[in-house]
């Protein structure tokens, strides 16, 4: 089966064309408040990560392992993204809307990997 030059090419450049189309179709799909959440958590789970790290150089005085300075679990970072959610929004100039804060929401905790 001798599948003609042409063909090859047009696909190849097809198959080019919507790897580029398709990542700009997700970001232009994903909202602004989504995206400025996404951002949120990203940042909270460095700075977990990051207060977790040096909670290891400085234990109790007993020597024991001291509890962590900011929370992980889903809920505590549920938490953390409604509240912020009117701050950042309205610094971000986005309208303070039901379906904005879910999309921060949504977006801050996928961004901390929940």
């Amino acid at each position: 089966m001798n599948i003609p030059r042409k063909v090859v090419t047009y696909s190849l450049v097809l198959v080019i064309a919507m790897g580029f189309t398709g990542c700009s179709a997700i970001r232009s799909v994903m909202s602004d408040a989504y995206a400025l959440g996404l951002t949120a958590g990203q940042e909270y789970a460095a700075l977990k990560e990051t207060t977790d790290n040096l909670q290891t150089w400085i234990p109790e005085e007993d020597g024991s392992e001291s509890e962590p300075f900011i929370q992980g679990d889903e809920a505590s970072v549920r938490g953390y993204c409604a509240g912020i959610w009117a701050i950042a929004g309205i610094a971000s100039g986005l309208e303070n809307s039901d379906s904005n804060e879910s999309d921060f929401v949504s977006g801050c905790l996928d961004g901390a990997g929940f």
